[in-house]
């Protein structure tokens, strides 16, 4: 019995807005006859928002009269503020996911901030040593090729200046002494008498350096018959 106030009430609405049945009226409000169904029982708590806006408008009504008319009394305020939670935690959630993005990519720049300035720091390193790395293993071929010079005395304290530059990717072109095919783009040749041609066989010199697969320095080269 307590269904029949809400049922009347709706037909009622129905038939003023000049609907011949319920049908009709969920066909004009492009919405399905279930809806209308649970009207009838009461379960207005129970329809989505967009279906009694719908709904309204097809009966000539504003949201708030038809909540008033099928009984829906204060709950309409109650829906009204649970949908306005939705909304805003919505918009906390997208808030929270762009400020997540936003500390990712201040993350990723600081590591590279970090690469960065370790790199600069390591090739400022090497402009300082450039001239020991150039001369160095040339001396060092020569007190080993020697062993009476106190040079040879000297040979294993490098080694920790061997291991940095292994850390840091920076090795060797060729060592001193070897026969190698001229490359211009990794030899310089320092005579004498006039540059070989590409793939002429010269001696290094003096070691050269790439770091990372980038040119430091060129080995310095000549014939190997002027040894």
């Amino acid at each position: 019995m307590t269904n029949i106030p809400y049922r009347e009430n709706l037909r009622r609405l129905c038939e003023q807005a000049g609907y011949a049945s319920l049908s009709k009226l969920a066909e004009t409000a492009d919405s399905s006859s279930w809806y209308l169904y649970r009207l009838e029982r009461g379960l207005i708590a129970q329809i989505p928002l967009g279906v009694m806006v719908k709904l309204a408008i097809a009966l000539g009504l504003t949201l708030e009269e038809l909540w008033q008319e099928l009984g829906g009394g204060n709950e309409l305020g109650k829906i009204e503020q649970d949908q306005a939670a939705i909304e805003e935690n919505q918009q906390l959630q997208q808030t929270i996911k762009a400020l997540q993005g936003e500390y990712t990519r201040l993350q990723q720049q600081l590591i590279y901030q970090s690469q960065q300035l370790e790199s600069q720091w390591q090739q400022k390193a090497l402009e300082i040593l450039e001239p020991w790395l150039l001369q160095w293993p040339t001396a060092a071929a020569a007190a080993q090729q020697n062993p009476q010079w106190p040079a040879q005395k000297l040979l294993p304290l490098t080694k920790p200046i061997a291991t940095l530059l292994q850390q840091w990717q920076v090795e060797a072109i060729a060592t001193v002494g070897e026969i190698v095919p001229y490359d211009p783009q990794f030899h310089e040749f320092i005579g004498p008498g006039p540059g070989p041609e590409i793939g002429t066989m010269v001696m290094v010199r003096y070691v050269g350096y790439r770091r990372n697969e980038a040119l430091l320095y060129r080995a310095k080269v000549g014939y190997a018959g002027d040894a």
